[in-house]
Parts: structure tokens; C-alpha cells; sequence
């Protein structure tokens, strides 16, 4: 089975990480970035991975920058709705990893919350936006699948300044997670091909040891051979 990961234009220790975490499960990456859009293989892949990275440009969701939206990259913007169109065309599987979960909520509509600590409930939630990760609680809708696969997960990693916007919601997707300050930690879609993402970090996490990120991985996996 072969995954496709998007990524920026980089190569290194962050995208390096995706890819020896779907490994460990047998999957084979192939990676693709805004400078090499249509890498061999891609369109037989069997599922799309969209990785974490710089914020979304905030015209892709008709709002003006904040002062903090930084590392914005349009053309890996356009590249990944893109992508997600051509996978949902060949109803194939969609996932996201917190920048990913981000531009999945914009492509189906939804808004963006440009700076988190701008939020009152938010303002004292911890959400890693300088060099390490901080771990926080994780609170689980009942009645979602990705519930039902990850509920032994009571605590994530965090690394993020933005977070899709629960006051604008994206159309087809329901929340599955919240942080305690009720920032959006997970979704999946409500009808067609999967659709699924979380906002903290699995690849950063060990797979036999965090359920989410092993549990999560596993689900991603059944999601491929059996859509839901």
C-alpha cells in the first residue's frame, strides 16, 4: 500500500517523520511538495496525507492576515485543494495532520482561527507555538468513529498558532474531538469518501506506546481497506 504526503518544498527531519510513521505500518510514502506537484505514482496511491507545515493563506477563506499568520505558502495552498479534489473525485481516503486538518476545514468551507491565544477561553491553553510540543486533554464526541478507534487517548501533543474555527464550521465534516478550551482536535467527514484529521501530532508520538497515534494510525489504515 502506498500513501501520498504532501509537504513544502523541503526535505528534512519534520517530513522524514510522516514518512517512518506510516513505514511502521507497512505503507510506502511518496511525497510531493509545491516545487515537484505530480511525483510518479502519485494518482494510484491508495489514501492522501496532508502534513502539518506553515499557516493556510488567508484569502483561501475571504478573510484579511492577522498580524501573526506567518509561513504562508499559496502555491502548497492551491496544490493540496487540488489534490483533495482529485482524491474525493476517486473516492479515495483523505487525512490530515494539523496544518492538514486545517486545509481540509477551509477546502470543505470552513473558517480559520488565525491566532488562538486571541481567544479568551484559549488564552491560557497551552498550544506549543514556539520550538517544542506541550501536551494538553483531549475531550471525545460521543457517536464519531474516530471516537470509537482513539477514546483511550485522553491526552495529545500540541504545535499550532491557528485552528479551524468551530463558529464557521465546514459542511460534510463533524467535530469528533476538543481541546478543553474547546478548540477543534479532530474531524471526519459525515458522508462520501473518509475524511479525517486530527490537529495534534502523531507522527511525533511513539506508535505502540500513545494511543494516538498507534489506535489512529491503525483506524486510518481500516478506513483504506473498508471505508466507513
Amino acid at each position: 500500500m502506498r500513501w501520498l504526503v504532501t509537504t513544502s518544498d523541503y526535505r528534512g527531519d519534520r517530513i522524514r517523520n510522516y514518512e517512518t510513521w506510516i513505514e511502521s505500518a507497512g505503507i510506502a510514502p511518496v511525497t510531493l511538495d509545491a516545487v515537484r506537484p505530480e511525483p510518479a505514482g502519485a494518482a494510484s496511491c491508495a489514501a492522501l496525507l496532508l502534513s502539518g507545515g506553515g499557516d493556510i493563506a488567508p484569502e483561501a477563506y475571504g478573510a484579511l492576515p492577522h498580524p501573526r499568520t506567518e509561513s504562508v505558502m499559496p502555491d502548497r495552498d492551491r496544490m493540496e485543494f487540488d489534490w483533495i479534489r482529485r482524491f474525493r473525485e476517486a473516492c479515495k481516503p483523505v487525512f490530515g495532520i494539523c496544518r492538514g486538518l486545517q486545509v481540509l476545514h477551509v477546502a470543505f468551507g470552513g473558517g480559520m482561527i488565525q491566532h488562538i491565544p486571541d481567544l479568551p477561553a484559549a488564552a491560557d491553553e497551552p498550544h506549543g507555538t514556539g520550538s517544542d510540543d506541550v501536551t494538553h486533554g483531549i475531550r471525545w464526541m460521543a457517536g464519531t468513529h474516530l471516537a470509537d478507534a482513539c477514546r483511550s487517548a485522553t491526552t495529545v501533543n500540541s504545535h499550532h498558532n491557528q485552528a479551524a474555527d468551530p463558529a464557521h464550521p465546514a459542511a460534510g465534516l463533524r467535530i469528533a474531538a476538543l481541546s478543553p478550551a474547546g478548540i477543534i482536535e479532530a474531524f471526519e467527514s459525515t458522508e462520501g469518501p473518509p475524511v479525517s484529521a486530527v490537529q495534534w501530532h502523531p507522527e511525533r508520538l511513539l506508535p505502540r506506546e500513545h494511543p494516538a497515534s498507534g489506535a489512529l494510525l491503525r483506524h486510518w489504515i481500516a478506513l483504506v481497506r473498508s471505508p466507513v
